[in-house]
C-alpha cells in the first residue's frame, strides 16, 4: 500500500548489510543521496543500549536534515539483536525532502529486514530521538490496544500521507486549495485561459523554488498538442478543445498529466504525482471546468480521436435480452394407452 519511489540501496550499503561485522555497530545513521540509500555514519557499541543512546544518535542530528536511524538494542530470546527505525524530518526541510523520506520509509524497513525492528517512529524535533524520547514513545505506544497487521500497513500509509500534507504549505500566494505557491505569470494566463484568449497553457513544476510556473502560453490546434508533449520532462497540460458535437460547436477543457517514464528524476516524479489533485482541485474551485483527465507518458498517447473520446464517451448498446432457447425436439406427442 505504499507509496514507491524507486530509492534503493547504494552498493556501498548492501554490502555493509552483507557483512557480518555490521552486528557491532550500536547506531547506523542512513540518507539518501543521489536517488539512494547511503549509510552516513556508523557508531560503534560502548555500553549498554541506554547508555549509549544519547552520545549516538543526538549527534547524528543535523539542522535542518532528514534522516534515518536505525539503533541496536539487545539480543531478543531468539539471540538476535533487534533494531529500532526512526525516521527524523524536521520541519525545516524542504517540501521534496520531507515527501521523499516519508515514501522511502517502507522500501528502506523492507531492505534492513521488518522481522530485525521491534520499534519504529516518526520525530520532527531533535527531543523526540533522545532516549527519553524513546521511552515517551513505546510507553504511549503500550497504553494502546494491538493491532493486527492490516491496521499496521494502514496506519503507516496514514502517518506518511499525513507528513505530505502536513509539510507542503504555501509560503507565497496560491490558488484556493493549492497546495505549492504559483507564480504570478501563471496565475495571470490561467484568467486569460479562462476568458478564451488562449487554449493551450503548459505547467512546470519547479522543484527547486517548490512552485507551478508558466511553460508555454498559446493558442494551437488539436493535431499540434502531440509536438507539445516533452520527452525528458514531466509537465500539466491545460487545452481548450474546441469541436463540433450532435450539430453545435462547443468548449471544452482537457487536463493532461505528462510524464516520460522512470528516466526522469525520483524527486521531479513525486512531486508531480503528489502536487497533481490538488491542482485540478484548485483549478475547478477557481472556474476552469475539467471535462477530461488523463496521463501520457509522450505525444503518442494523445490524438484527436481520443480526446473526443475522453470527453463524449460512445454509449454501449443495451444488452439484448437473454431468451432461453426451446428444448431440442423429440417428436410429436405421443398418446399412452
Amino acid at each position: 500500500m505504499s507509496c514507491q519511489t524507486g530509492i534503493v540501496a547504494s552498493t556501498a550499503f548492501s554490502a555493509y548489510l552483507e557483512n557480518t561485522g555490521h552486528h557491532s555497530d550500536r547506531c547506523i545513521k542512513i540518507v539518501i543521496e543521489d536517488e539512494e540509500l547511503v549509510v552516513q555514519q556508523n557508531r560503534l557499541a560502548v555500553g549498554d543500549w541506554e547508555a549509549d543512546w544519547d552520545r549516538n544518535v543526538m549527534v547524528c542530528i543535523e539542522d535542518g536534515e532528514p534522516c534515518y536511524i536505525m539503533y541496536r538494542l539487545e539480543k531478543n530470546s531468539a539471540g538476535q539483536y533487534d533494531y529500532v527505525f526512526m525516521s527524523y524530518v524536521p520541519n525545516e526541510a524542504s517540501v521534496k525532502s520531507k515527501m521523499l523520506y516519508a515514501a522511502t520509509r517502507a522500501t528502506l524497513k523492507r531492505i534492513w529486514g521488518d522481522n530485525r525492528i521491534s520499534v519504529d517512529f516518526m520525530a520532527t524535533f531533535p527531543e523526540e530521538m533522545s532516549l527519553q524520547g524513546y521511552k515517551n514513545h513505546t510507553l504511549s505506544e503500550s497504553s494502546q490496544a494491538p493491532m493486527t497487521e492490516a491496521e499496521k500497513e494502514l496506519e503507516e500509509v496514514s502517518k506518511n500521507e499525513a507528513v505530505i500534507r502536513s509539510q507542503m504549505s504555501s509560503h507565497s500566494a496560491t490558488l484556493p486549495g493549492l497546495n505549492l505557491p504559483i507564480a504570478q505569470e501563471l496565475e495571470t494566463n490561467l484568467e486569460k485561459f479562462k476568458k478564451g484568449f488562449v487554449n493551450y497553457l503548459q505547467i512546470k513544476l519547479d522543484t527547486e523554488k517548490e512552485e507551478l510556473k508558466l511553460w508555454d502560453c498559446s493558442n494551437i490546434q488539436v493535431g499540434d498538442l502531440s509536438d507539445k508533449i516533452p520527452l525528458d520532462e514531466p509537465r500539466y497540460h491545460l487545452f481548450n478543445f474546441n469541436h463540433d458535437f450532435e450539430g453545435e460547436k462547443i468548449w471544452k477543457v482537457v487536463f493532461l498529466y505528462s510524464c516520460p517514464g522512470y528516466n526522469v528524476p525520483v524527486k521531479q516524479r513525486m512531486m508531480y504525482s503528489s502536487t497533481k489533485s490538488s491542482f485540478l482541485s484548485a483549478l475547478e474551485s477557481n472556474g476552469v471546468e475539467i471535462a477530461a483527465k488523463k496521463e501520457i507518458s509522450d505525444g503518442n498517447d494523445v490524438n484527436e480521436a481520443e480526446i473526443f473520446d475522453m470527453i463524449h464517451p460512445q454509449k454501449h448498446a443495451s444488452r439484448a435480452t437473454f431468451v432461453k432457447p426451446k428444448a431440442p425436439s423429440r417428436g410429436g406427442r405421443r398418446l399412452i394407452r
